[in-house]
């Protein structure tokens, strides 16, 4: 595997049997020339152009976004990967990169940044939220600024919609809808006085989550032969019965408190 092009100490672009790919790991490039052998020691993350596009993007990226933003988006990832136990594609780099440099610029700048589903992504998932948070305590420590919490929403977004697949932004909104007008009928109807901190408030969410992501599901919900609405007036009699005896449950558990 030869050095191909430098980019900083920690990424360089490699060619291995007229393969390209991107290589990240503190010291793979330090006091590198094109054309010597790659240090396969220091490797920590290789990235493959999985087609055309990909290969576009990243060479139009590297070209406008600062390697180090590769380098930290890296890190990210392997730390999300080892944490949700998933593998994510390479165009979650590009993606994730352009994202962190594009946020701290407008930190920067005094621009606000304001993210409007900050609360449903920290109780809808949780696990991504934890990673979003890790990572902006890494951009932080790293470029040596305080990105707010709203950053920790975003970027969790960007594991979640890798998880949740291509149609991710229609599916979001809707399980976002579906599990707003279940929470709705549970605190008037069912439990008006609830505290959203209580820990069976929190089961009582990723129960609803989950139901909710199966109730969206292509096995259940048949694309093209039922919209949104069909399939939340059919389903409400059961939301209404399920958060019944999500409130039974959690009354049981209280008792047990």
């Amino acid at each position: 595997m030869l050095v191909k092009r430098i980019f900083n100490n920690n990424v360089l672009l490699a060619e291995n049997s007229e393969q390209e790919l991107v290589i990240v790991g503190r010291g793979v490039g330090y006091k590198q020339k094109i054309g010597n052998t790659v240090d396969s020691s220091k490797i920590e993350k290789a990235y493959y152009p999985q087609d055309e596009n990909w290969t576009r993007m990243f060479n139009e990226m590297v070209d406008t976004i600062s390697s180090d933003y590769v380098e930290i988006a890296s890190h990210i990832i392997s730390t999300a990967e080892k944490s949700l136990g998933l593998s994510f594609d390479g165009y979650l780099l590009i993606g994730l990169a352009d994202h962190i440099q594009f946020a701290v610029e407008r930190l920067q700048k005094n621009l606000p940044i304001k993210n409007e589903l900050l609360w449903e992504t920290k109780h809808f998932y949780p696990d991504e939220y934890r990673i979003g948070a890790l990572a902006v305590a890494f951009i932080n420590e790293q470029m040596g600024v305080q990105l707010p919490e709203d950053e920790v929403g975003f970027i969790a977004l960007k594991f979640v919609e890798k998880r949740a697949g291509p149609n991710f932004n229609e599916k979001a909104t809707n399980m976002t809808q579906l599990i707003e007008s279940a929470l709705t009928l549970i605190r008037h109807d069912l439990l008006p006085d609830i505290d959203s901190s209580n820990l069976n408030y929190q089961r009582l969410i990723v129960h609803l989550r989950f139901f909710v992501d199966r109730l969206l599901d292509e096995n259940h919900v048949q694309k093209g032969e039922n919209s949104f609405d069909n399939v939340m007036s059919q389903h409400l009699s059961f939301i209404r019965k399920f958060a019944g005896a999500l409130h039974r449950l959690i009354s049981m558990c209280t008792t047990c408190n």
